[in-house]
């Protein structure tokens, strides 16, 4: 990594929190952006690095005392859109169940026995309907 390019890094601590991930806290890492958008997408480069910028710049602008790894990735699939990068966004796109959908679940006793099954259901149901809309667009 060039000097440059360190410094780049060392500038965004200033100016974005920490990312809170299930794994812990970490300080925001741009190359994480870019990095999974090549690995989980048929992005190009040249997006990749794009949308990486405008996603920082997004952060930075929007003064978040919070930022969490899916709201990363809710960022990154906004400017894909932005960019008519429909079919890539599908394939950045998280599946799993809204935060007030699982609180609801758990706040219900009676569904705590099924709560794994149906958590995984949910989970199977979206993805397979996701793979379809991708196999769409290609």
């Amino acid at each position: 990594m060039s000097t440059e390019a360190k410094h780049k890094k060392s500038d965004l601590k200033k100016y974005l929190p920490v990312v809170h991930t299930r794994n812990g806290t970490y300080n925001f890492n741009p190359d994480l952006i870019y990095r999974s958008l090549l690995k989980e997408t048929s992005i190009s480069e040249t997006n990749a690095t794009q949308i990486t910028k405008e996603v920082i710049q997004f952060l930075i602008s929007a003064h978040l005392n919070i930022i969490t790894a899916p709201l990363i990735r809710e960022v990154t699939n906004i400017y894909l859109l932005k960019r008519g990068l429909e079919k890539e966004r599908l394939q950045y796109t998280r599946i799993g169940l809204p935060f007030y959908d699982l609180h609801e679940k758990f706040q219900n006793p009676a569904d705590n026995r099924h709560i794994i099954s149906d958590i995984i259901n949910w989970v199977i149901t979206e993805y397979h309907a996701v793979n379809k809309l991708i196999k769409k667009a290609t």
